[in-house]
């Protein structure tokens, strides 16, 4: 009998201690992309919409308020399908917060991906008119990489990395993302970044 007890003592505290560990906290889960702050000097590129329209693209970003730019090709079927899609999902929860806001796609493959590729493109993400797709010449697309700091490796479209850039008021600095940041995270980011708008950022400070 004594014998029984203890065996049932034992398997009382093994489950004791396995239960503890599942009611225990939990780690706070590691973010899959860098945030830092920086300004940047947008180039007077023009470049050519997915309606054939040109693009003062410093023009276009000095009018609106909040800017969301980022950088994806057509026939990519790696990390640029998910980039689209997330920029796709934060669109009903921005109409919510009521600034005046624009998003560009910018083409890291100009030569293939005319207007007509970009409207295909659109329709099969369903961006609708809030998300502007843009191409244009290698030279301007070039020295649109390079005024934001997103030049990739070799200069093979394969090698670009995910790359976000917010700016939620004219005179504000750029929060640059840089990795996949899903939907979620990048609608709280903007959200922080719509509260902070007034803070002075130092810059490239990075967490």
């Amino acid at each position: 009998m004594m014998k029984s007890n203890l065996i049932f003592a034992g398997f009382l505290l093994v489950f004791l201690g396995t239960s503890a560990v599942h009611t225990g906290p939990q780690p706070t889960a590691q973010l899959d992309y860098s945030r830092s702050v920086h300004t940047y000097r947008t180039p007077g590129v023009h470049l050519i919409d997915e309606q054939e329209r040109s693009v003062d693209f410093a023009g276009a970003v000095a009018h609106e308020e909040m800017i969301i730019i980022s950088f994806a090709f057509t026939s990519c079927t790696g990390t640029c399908p998910v980039i689209t899609a997330n920029l796709a999902q934060v669109l009903p929860e921005l109409q919510k917060t009521g600034n005046r806001y624009r998003i560009f796609l910018v083409s890291l493959d100009p030569e293939h991906d005319t207007p007509a590729r970009l409207r295909e493109y659109r329709e099969r993400f369903d961006t609708g008119d809030e998300i502007t797709l843009l191409t244009g010449s290698r030279k301007a697309i070039h020295e649109l990489l390079r005024a934001y700091n997103a030049v990739y490796p070799g200069g093979n479209k394969m090698n670009h990395q995910p790359l976000t850039l917010i700016r939620t008021a004219k005179n504000s600095s750029w929060i640059r993302l840089e990795g996949l940041v899903s939907g979620k995270n990048l609608l709280r980011e903007i959200r922080l970044a719509i509260e902070q708008a007034d803070f002075i950022y130092p810059i490239s400070a990075v967490y």
